[in-house]
């Protein structure tokens, strides 16, 4: 037959490998291998590529559940102000975040437990500049959930809501360009509690997915495992999947990021808007 259409094989990739195990997916099994596959049309038929990375010690914790990596290329575009796009990339102030949640849909219930940051100025990792917080969800944490982050119903019970912890974080974050890897996952929770926080995330965003898409092309993997094995970042298996652990390592990849990104003529917040519009097409394409 014809060769495979890449939307055909994402929607394979998001279906169910066992009936009543929604969340086991085959797309979760790659991610679990810090993995992706693409096909490639060939004359007469084509092929499926499906790069696997140098065996490693296996994981203590179960694969954990996917959270589909999603090119939001408006995400960058919208909250901004216009003179940021002429500061150099090493001059900003970032907070570098990650959130753990009771599941992967926000629109369908699931709520975030914890919220960690850090900050980066002058291009360091400002040490005692953390912001780690547990988040009572108001609602049941799914034991597969907390088999990925370890967070129990038990450790989040007297933690506050999301309005407190929320307004805590935005004022943690005021000023500084927000980064996250997978920044439209961990905004779309955050920004459908922005009533009850009384603040507006109107931050600059990076998103550490979308850097890595620049710097290596669509072919690549990027989840933050994919991203960490290219950039020499290790992550110690206590601390992924935990806030506070992706947020650090994310920070770090940020930072061995910019000089790859300065060294293609990238230096400023605009320059890598207006990259990111050049490779768009491509990389809605392996996402659609």
């Amino acid at each position: 037959g014809g060769p495979l259409d890449v939307g055909a094989l994402d929607r394979w990739l998001a279906g169910p490998l066992e009936v009543g195990a929604a969340e086991m997916t085959a797309r979760a099994v790659l991610d679990s291998h810090a993995t992706e596959c693409w096909p490639e049309p060939r004359p007469g038929g084509g092929v499926l590529h499906l790069p696997i990375l140098e065996a490693r010690i296996a994981a203590r914790r179960p694969p954990p559940l996917a959270r589909h990596v999603v090119y939001d290329f408006d995400l960058l575009f919208k909250a901004r102000d216009d003179r940021i796009n002429e500061t150099p990339l090493e001059d900003l102030t970032y907070v570098v975040f990650d959130t753990e949640t009771t599941g992967l849909l926000p629109a369908e219930g699931d709520e975030i437990v914890q919220i960690a940051g850090l900050r980066i100025v002058n291009g360091r990792i400002v040490a005692g500049e953390v912001f780690d917080r547990l988040v009572n969800p108001g609602r049941s944490i799914p034991p597969r959930a907390t088999a990925v982050h370890g967070i129990s119903e038990a450790m989040v019970a007297e933690a506050p809501a999301i309005a407190e912890v929320g307004r805590q974080f935005h004022h943690f974050a005021e000023g500084a360009v927000l980064v996250a890897h997978n920044a439209p996952f961990d905004m779309a929770f955050l920004r459908r509690h922005e009533a009850a926080i009384a603040r507006r995330f109107d931050n600059p965003i990076l998103d550490t997915v979308l850097l890595s898409a620049v710097v290596w092309g669509q072919n690549e993997v990027h989840s933050l495992d994919a991203l960490g094995h290219r950039l020499g970042i290790t992550i110690p298996e206590e601390a992924r999947h935990t806030a506070i652990g992706d947020a650090a390592a994310t920070a770090e990849a940020l930072l061995r990021l910019i000089p790859m990104l300065k060294g293609r003529g990238i230096t400023r917040f605009g320059d890598v808007l207006a990259e990111v519009r050049k490779h768009g097409r491509l990389l809605k394409d392996l996402n659609a």
